[in-house]
């Protein structure tokens, strides 16, 4: 049986600024029911207002597109009847499309009798052989076996393909379709659903910060000192995958280490680790971290719950509050790792340890949210239903979702209009940037599919 630890989650904090110097203060210990460590605060003596958006720094927070027409052209519809006629040779069985960087390689089983096979591609779907050329970047592909590679491809754009046999020169009807979209994003770099879990309640709180303090039973400014939380909505924060091999890293370090403190590797800071990650700090910047811990007894943890947990608990405490809450951030890396780690009680236990990593740097912003499949109905995403081989398309740009169903993408002020593809019928959404970062989700729910 499974015993959880009835002390309270261990939690710290920590932000900085850059562009000028810092004051360094501790504030007061948190009023809040949660027992806090210890509380480190750098606060901001100025930082910049104005926000844009720059891809260098947020090259690892990627999204994706894909494309499928709710409709083909009557010439591909009168196509089809003339395709039909040459099936003299069963069609192979088995097709599948696995994506890689710039590439996607084709597989299927082999037909009994076939000399040769062809292969089709396009950018739309509903690929007819016989009027390949119809279709928006259609082409035949002829005399390949299985496996076979695709390369050259353009990341992020999705692309649709059937194969057909060929045996004593009659060729057979197409496979059953399939579609892929060649990828830039490296797995390691990938945030696990409970990651993004986290980022989602992170944002939720933000997006309502009254609401999120009555659901968990806390006045808003509890154990705040100084210049008191404002109620209103805050911009929602971009997942960027450098902060998060940040907060990864310094999990990890910790667990090895058996230490909870936001010094680190080699007494680094949090803000020595983001730079160390690749994430430029310029112009005005801000930096901060909460970290937090809790496990159990057992050889297995929920690190769903604990997600959860170690949410309400930061959410609880003033400080962490006011680091979820701050308009000095934009974008968040989370990391949340497992492993055991020896408590001051004495105890050993399988734990979950927990980092967030806070930044702002220079003027960026951010289109951001998630694809995800509301299976239970809770208007909220839920680990298991972010959606993969989705992507979304902002003028002739593709990004990549990942496939915990998270996206974020780098923009400057101005209106655009975003497709999303790979959920069926195209889905097509307007929205403006301006000045802010701003969250629009992807929901799929039955067959119908809104953006919010």
């Amino acid at each position: 049986m499974t015993r959880y630890l009835s002390l309270a989650p261990l939690l710290l904090l920590l932000t900085a600024c850059g562009g000028s110097s810092d004051n360094n203060s501790s504030p007061p210990a948190s009023s809040s029911p949660i027992n806090t460590s210890s509380v480190i605060s750098t606060p901001a003596s100025s930082l910049s207002s104005s926000l844009q958006s720059v891809s260098s720094n947020s090259s690892s927070s990627l999204a994706v597109s894909s494309a499928a027409p709710s409709s083909q052209a009557s010439s591909r519809s009168q196509a089809s009847s003339n395709s039909s006629s040459a099936a003299a040779t069963t069609a192979p069985a088995g097709l599948s499309a696995t994506a890689a960087q710039g590439s996607v390689t084709l597989r299927w089983n082999n037909v009994q009798g076939a000399t040769s096979y062809n292969a089709y591609v396009a950018a739309e779907s509903g690929i007819i052989p016989a009027n390949i050329a119809a279709f928006d970047e259609g082409r035949r592909i002829e005399n390949v076996s299985s496996p076979y590679t695709l390369s050259g491809l353009q990341n992020g754009k999705p692309l649709y393909f059937v194969v057909t046999a060929n045996r004593a020169n009659v060729e057979s009807n197409p496979s059953s379709e399939v579609s892929a979209i060649p990828t830039a994003l490296q797995s390691a770099l990938a945030p696990t659903a409970q990651e993004v879990l986290v980022i989602e309640l992170i944002n939720r709180a933000r997006a309502n910060p009254l609401q999120e303090a009555a659901r968990y039973g806390i006045n808003l400014n509890e154990g705040i000192t100084g210049t008191p939380i404002s109620a209103e909505a805050k911009p929602p924060l971009a997942l960027n995958t450098r902060l998060q091999s940040a907060a990864r890293d310094h999990s990890q370090w910790l667990l090895d280490n058996n230490v909870f403190s936001h010094t680190g590797i080699n007494n680094s800071s949090v803000t020595d680790r983001i730079r160390n990650s690749g994430y430029s700090l310029t112009g005005s910047w801000a930096t901060g971290e909460n970290i937090a811990l809790a496990g159990a007894s057992g050889n297995t943890i929920n690190l769903t719950q604990y997600a959860f947990e170690q949410h309400e608990g930061l959410f609880k405490s003033a400080g962490h509050r006011s680091n979820i809450l701050s308009n000095n951030f934009r974008e968040v890396g989370v990391g949340q790792l497992q492993g055991y780690y020896a408590y001051q009680n004495g105890g050993r236990f399988l734990s979950s340890m927990l980092t967030e990593v806070f930044a702002r740097t220079g003027t960026n912003r951010f289109l951001t949210g998630v694809v995800y499949e509301d299976r239970n109905g809770n208007n909220f995403y839920d680990v298991g239903e972010g959606l993969s081989n989705t992507s979304i398309q902002i003028n002739n740009n593709f990004y990549e979702v990942f496939s915990s169903g998270a996206y974020s993408i780098p923009l400057s002020d101005g209106t655009y209009t975003m497709t999303v593809h790979g959920l069926g019928e195209q889905q097509t959404h307007s929205f403006t940037i301006n000045g802010n970062n701003l969250k629009r989700d992807v929901i799929k729910s039955g067959n119908a599919v809104n953006i919010r």
